[in-house]
């Protein structure tokens, strides 16, 4: 009977000395942890692995960290049984039964101490995946969103191609009927006059046969040019074909128009070429001239005038401008 009340009276002060442990060891750990802060628990009981399993492996990541007491089950690259266990996570549940695993915890208090300290190592690998995972994310979108930028960037150079003639530089003549129908529209919803010019460089035929095409290229470049530097940044010019250019001048009436024109036919004049000769002399200057169409819109006319009819009386001003000799600006109806 003696024996039996010792035994039981050991019995109870193991289990208050284990209790006194889980309180003044564990306890504190979880409130730490549950908080957000950085806890381990320390266990007196860990063990060197290779002497406790008689482990000669050198290429064990153990021995290759210095060996010694240590938690195997946290090393990546161990090798127990000759092959890798991989990383914590893959290892994790065969290392709980290892003998090494039990021997370091030979109380209840040192189990869940190192339960603690695998959700601990455990909540640090997801939180750095979770970290390298939007490292990664990130990466991805500014990768994506400079593609999507220069995706944009050549279809605007794309689209800005297949409206412009490659010469010139000016627009070409598929795009002008979108530019007068937009700009027929606003005509029409708020009576505002509407200009237009065509233009025709006087005699460009004779110039490409004496001086050849590249002259005329040459001489079409010239022409753009003193088209865009002597009109406003929201005209619009246009290579029509040829020799030919338009140019579309919203708000503009024609007494405005024909200052314009006068000041690009007077600009282009006086522009001279060196050219090669006939005969392939050279340091020849030759100069061309240009004959100008004007029309433009009323606001008594928006509402019953077409695109058709605009373009069919610049072309009717340009040919008097041509009967006229060239090197002239007409205004339709003069």
């Amino acid at each position: 009977m003696y024996k039996i009340r010792l035994m039981s009276h050991k019995s109870q002060e193991s289990k208050n000395s284990l209790l006194k442990k889980l309180k003044e060891e564990i306890v504190p750990i979880f409130e730490t942890v549950i908080t957000g802060g950085d806890a381990f628990f320390k266990n007196p009981y860990l063990a060197d692995c290779r002497k406790i399993l008689s482990c000669t492996d050198d290429q064990c990541a153990v021995k290759r960290n210095g060996g010694g007491p240590v938690r195997c089950w946290h090393v990546p690259g161990t090798l127990c049984g000759g092959e890798s266990q991989g990383n914590f996570l893959q290892k994790y549940s065969e290392c709980r039964e290892c003998r090494v695993f039990r021997e370091a915890c030979p109380t209840i208090v040192e189990e869940i101490g190192e339960q603690i300290n695998n959700m601990v190592i455990l909540m640090k690998e997801q939180k750095e995946k979770i970290l390298d995972d939007k490292h990664q994310i990130d990466h991805l979108n500014e990768k994506l969103t400079s593609l999507l930028e220069q995706l944009d960037l050549k279809s605007r150079e794309i689209q800005k191609m297949k409206i412009t003639d490659s010469l010139t530089k000016l627009y070409n003549r598929h795009h002008l009927v979108t530019v007068l129908e937009d700009e027929m529209a606003r005509c029409q919803r708020y009576g505002h006059s509407l200009a237009m010019m065509m233009i025709d460089i006087d005699e460009f035929r004779s110039f490409n046969d004496d001086y050849g095409q590249q002259a005329g290229d040459n001489m079409l470049e010239v022409c753009g040019t003193v088209i865009k530097e002597n009109i406003r940044k929201f005209d619009r010019a246009f290579r029509y074909g040829g020799e030919e250019f338009v140019i579309v001048l919203p708000e503009t009436d024609l007494t405005l128009a024909y200052i314009v024109a006068e000041r690009i036919r007077k600009n282009f004049q006086n522009k001279t070429f060196r050219v090669t000769g006939e005969y392939g002399s050279t340091g020849e200057n030759a100069s061309r001239t240009m004959s100008i169409g004007i029309t433009a819109t009323f606001t008594y006319q928006t509402s019953v005038i077409s695109i058709d009819n605009l373009i069919h009386q610049t072309e009717q001003a340009l040919v008097l401008a041509k009967e006229k000799g060239g090197n002239a600006s007409i205004r339709y109806g003069e």
